[in-house]
């Protein structure tokens, strides 16, 4: 087989693995999304569901200094819907944060994770 041939062949599957991981979220900055803004909670039913569940509050915060947990509005055109928003800055974090609300009963509202 031509040097060229094997130069084409090798870029072609270079592409195809591209696009694929890409697809898949590899390289997309988020993975994390929250559901369409018509099925939030409104606000006050978020904000109710953090104060129920302070003690899992807590205890995001505390697997680093770096985390915040709060009642977000992520729709702008209705500020009357929210849910929790738990912010972190690296990929452990996130792992830790999805480790704790997988292993908890959650806080009963969705829960946004968001990257800084």
């Amino acid at each position: 087989m031509k040097f060229s041939y094997k130069i084409i062949i090798a870029v072609v599957l270079l592409l195809v693995v591209g696009a694929f991981l890409y697809v898949n979220g590899w390289f997309s900055g988020s993975k994390d999304t929250h559901p369409p803004c018509d099925q939030l909670p409104n606000i006050a039913k978020a904000n109710e569901a953090l104060d129920e569940n302070k003690d899992l509050a807590k205890k995001l915060k505390e697997l680093d200094e770096g985390i915040t947990v709060e009642v977000g509005t992520p729709c702008s055109d209705d500020q009357n819907r929210g849910l929790i928003i738990v912010t972190y800055d690296s990929k452990e974090e996130r792992n830790s944060i999805d480790d704790l609300l997988r292993s908890s009963n959650g806080f009963g509202v969705p829960v946004y994770l968001v990257k800084r």
